[in-house]
């Protein structure tokens, strides 16, 4: 078997592929083409092990990933989300590559966010608000800007000294400025994009501060125990979509509790993958979006496909 490291992925995925591989992932979902289980999640010493088996039909490739989320390791200097991906044949079952994990993560988590600001964002929107310094906030921040004509990029975390880094260490990589705020409120001050991806448990901002117009994507919470979203913004909400109806129900924390509380019905949320590629184009300007992922195994597989193809390839 072959490594993929993370320097390789970087140079094997160029973002537009990634978006559009991630795009097809949601369609799949939608369409009856994913065949992979709900995630195993494991409860561990300090964390959580989890195992997510990804399979299509008609695919080229199966995936299996293994990943610990560790939230002490952001007191040890060390990531939250460890893990390691293996990508199987299909016609022969044979294991080919095993890829790095917390990259291919971040980048099928970052496209995520940025497929759903594609078909769900204003199309003109140019300000993204970023919760959270940690390995995924880079990735939601290239994929948002690769989708949507970002200027600047507020980025708000609670531990100062990381955010410092984080943004001195983005700010040279974009076209767009990219700054730290002090406040939620602060980052949320007309934002047209807002992307959460945090380990938080309670909601990182309330749902006033959200302005009419805006997207608001939330990645980080994938446990009914972590909620970054406030539930009264679910009710805010015009169209609120989820990367699979089954694994929200099963783990996104902060829709389930808007469910609990009301701030959201059984009917009031749609698949990704459903929303036509044409809705943001027609969508009302002042209308708030809503898009609750937990992460899905056909992430994984969609983004692993695109660096074998082009490992392949040369």
């Amino acid at each position: 078997m072959e490594f993929i490291d993370g320097p390789t992925l970087r140079q094997l995925v160029p973002m537009s592929a990634l978006l559009d591989a991630v795009e097809d992932a949601f369609r799949a979902v939608s369409e009856g083409r994913d065949r992979s289980p709900l995630r195993s999640q494991v409860p561990i010493p300090g964390g959580t092990l989890v195992l997510m088996p990804g399979v299509r039909i008609g695919g080229s490739g199966h995936s299996l990933k293994l990943v610990t989320v560790m939230p002490g390791n952001a007191d040890r200097g060390l990531p939250t989300v460890q893990a390691v991906a293996l990508w199987i044949d299909a016609d022969s079952g044979e294991p080919r590559y095993v890829l790095d994990g917390p990259t291919l993560t971040a980048m099928r988590t970052g496209a995520a966010s940025g497929v759903s600001a594609r078909l769900l964002a204003r199309p003109d929107a140019s300000v993204l608000a970023v919760f959270g310094a940690g390995a995924q906030a880079e990735w939601q921040i290239r994929a948002v800007c690769a989708a949507r004509p970002i200027r600047e990029v507020r980025v708000y975390a609670r531990r100062a000294e990381a955010l410092a880094r984080f943004v001195e260490a983005m700010a040279p990589q974009l076209e767009a400025t990219v700054r730290p705020v002090a406040s939620a409120a602060e980052a949320l001050a007309g934002a047209d994009v807002v992307c959460t991806a945090t380990t938080a448990t309670t909601p990182v901002f309330e749902a006033e501060f959200v302005e009419p117009g805006s997207h608001v994507s939330g990645v980080g919470a994938f446990q009914h125990s972590m909620i970054e979203l406030p539930p009264a913004l679910f009710s805010r909400a015009a169209l609120v979509a989820v990367d699979s109806r089954e694994a929200a129900l099963a783990e996104a924390g902060d829709l389930v509790a808007a469910l609990s509380s009301g701030e959201l019905t059984d009917d009031g949320f749609v698949e990704l993958g459903s929303v036509p590629a044409g809705w943001a184009a027609t969508r009302p300007a002042d209308a708030i979006t809503v898009f609750k992922s937990v992460g899905l195994a056909i992430q994984d597989l969609a983004a692993a496909e695109v660096a074998v193809e082009a490992l392949t390839a040369r």
